[in-house]
């Protein structure tokens, strides 16, 4: 009888005793604010729950804008939002205290698509362009774009927000606008139904910190375990975008909503072998081309150095572990 008892004591300390993981998982919600192919490893994130695999519940959320995504996190509704640096120190200045994770697109992957009459860059001019959204890295881009050929922003060519990528496919093809800021797969499918290639702003090979996940200083300060675990299901997440071509375009074509994936091949093997590497340490050289373009028209943001914006030991902790060693089989 004793010894039952005792049985029972020791099997009831073992349950208590688990780590909080166990029983019930640290809950998170991250908000990714696009549909496009370099929110791909977020997606399988999703798909295959591996938060949960690092010991986490996360809720990944669509919420189309960065602006809107960074207010949530304000508002303490999500976490961890993918923003481009641009959002990020838009919200500092107004008192925030965000940081760069990753610089996961760390140039301008972006293509000007236009009506076919318009051959060249400088016939922007008089012209109307469809953007996400005003503040954006789309408008950022674009804005860069045309001090390089020349054209007063706002002035010789009209910068429209039309609210997404599809939005402005839409506004294209119905001659809403005369061109449009796209990315992939978005941009073939304008291709193929009748617009041009204007220009390929990759080509530029612009520093730019463009797509990457950030949080708040006070909540890597208060949850460091959390943010490792949460960054080692997105390094999985991007190895197997990767390595798993066909889970990747599967994954992408359930979120894009294209039935035709020949549109995301060329796009996959150049994203997955080109733009987003293993370990997307977050870059000072991105974040200062941003504090430079931003400085122009907002002096204010000279009292930012690049390294007030980003967090680079999250990474560096977890590439020192020998994780993503082990992922990769090296």
């Amino acid at each position: 009888m004793l010894r039952t008892v005792l049985i029972h004591l020791f099997l009831l300390f073992l349950l208590v005793a688990q780590p909080a993981y166990g029983q019930g998982l640290p809950k998170v919600r991250a908000a990714y604010t696009s549909i496009a192919i370099q929110m791909d490893p977020i997606y399988i994130m999703k798909e295959l729950n591996l938060p949960r695999k690092h010991g986490l519940e996360a809720e990944l959320l669509y919420i189309p804008v960065s602006s809107r995504a960074i207010q949530a996190a304000l508002a303490g509704e999500v976490q961890f939002v993918t923003s481009a640096g641009v959002a990020n120190i838009n919200a500092n200045l107004a008192g925030a205290d965000f940081v760069g994770l990753t610089a996961t697109l760390n140039t301008f992957i972006f293509k000007i698509v236009s009506k076919p009459e318009i051959k060249e860059p400088r016939a922007l001019k008089g012209r109307k362009v469809g953007i996400s959204r005003l503040g954006g890295v789309s408008d950022a881009a674009l804005r860069y774009a045309l001090d390089l050929w020349g054209l007063a922003p706002d002035k010789d060519v009209a910068i429209i927000q039309v609210g997404g990528e599809l939005e402005e496919l839409l506004a294209l093809q119905n001659k809403a606008v005369d061109a449009a800021v796209l990315s992939e797969p978005v941009a073939t499918v304008a291709l193929r139904s009748g617009s041009s290639l204007l220009f390929d702003l990759s080509t530029l090979g612009v520093p730019y910190s463009m797509h990457g996940f950030g949080t708040r200083k006070s909540f890597i300060r208060d949850n460091r375990e959390i943010v490792l675990r949460f960054m080692r299901a997105y390094l999985e997440g991007i190895y197997l975008f990767k390595t798993n071509k066909e889970l990747a375009l599967s994954v992408l074509k359930k979120y894009t909503r294209l039935d035709d994936i020949s549109v995301m091949l060329t796009a996959y093997e150049e994203y997955s072998q080109k733009y987003i590497p293993a370990v997307p340490h977050p870059s000072p050289a991105g974040i200062q081309t941003i504090l430079d373009q931003l400085a122009k028209s907002r002096p204010q943001v000279k009292k930012f150095t690049p390294n007030d914006l980003i967090d680079p030991t999250i990474l560096k902790e977890i590439e020192e572990s020998g994780f993503v060693k082990r992922l990769y089989g090296r």
